[in-house]
């Protein structure tokens, strides 16, 4: 089985990157869309065993949002520009999607 991996320097999923080898007994997964409730997110819940959603603080969220837009070229006016807009958007649309967790772990 082969899954995606996230390619920050592209800013694109690449396709087949990682390869699960048969003998996995257990595979963690990450993404901010698997718990959305519309396609085509909509039907990984159910491929999921269990479901924990990490929520940080907010403060921390967005810290780590402005650092990492400045690592990738941006400058601080825009970083803090693009987390509080666009990032924040999505943030809160992912939210919204914790109900759908098995557990929630705030920290």
């Amino acid at each position: 089985m082969w899954a995606p991996e996230f390619r920050r320097e592209i800013e694109e999923p690449i396709a087949g990157a990682l390869e699960v080898p048969p003998s996995a007994l257990v595979l963690v997964t990450e993404g901010n869309y698997l718990l959305l409730a519309e396609p085509p997110w909509d039907g990984i819940r159910a491929l999921l065993d269990e479901a924990w959603f990490l929520e940080p603080d907010d403060d921390v969220r967005r810290a780590r949002l402005v650092a990492r837009h400045e690592r990738h070229g941006r400058s601080h006016a825009e970083a803090v520009a693009r987390a509080a807009a666009r990032d924040a958007a999505n943030a809160r649309m992912i939210a919204a999607t914790a109900t759908r967790a098995d557990r929630l772990i705030r920290y």
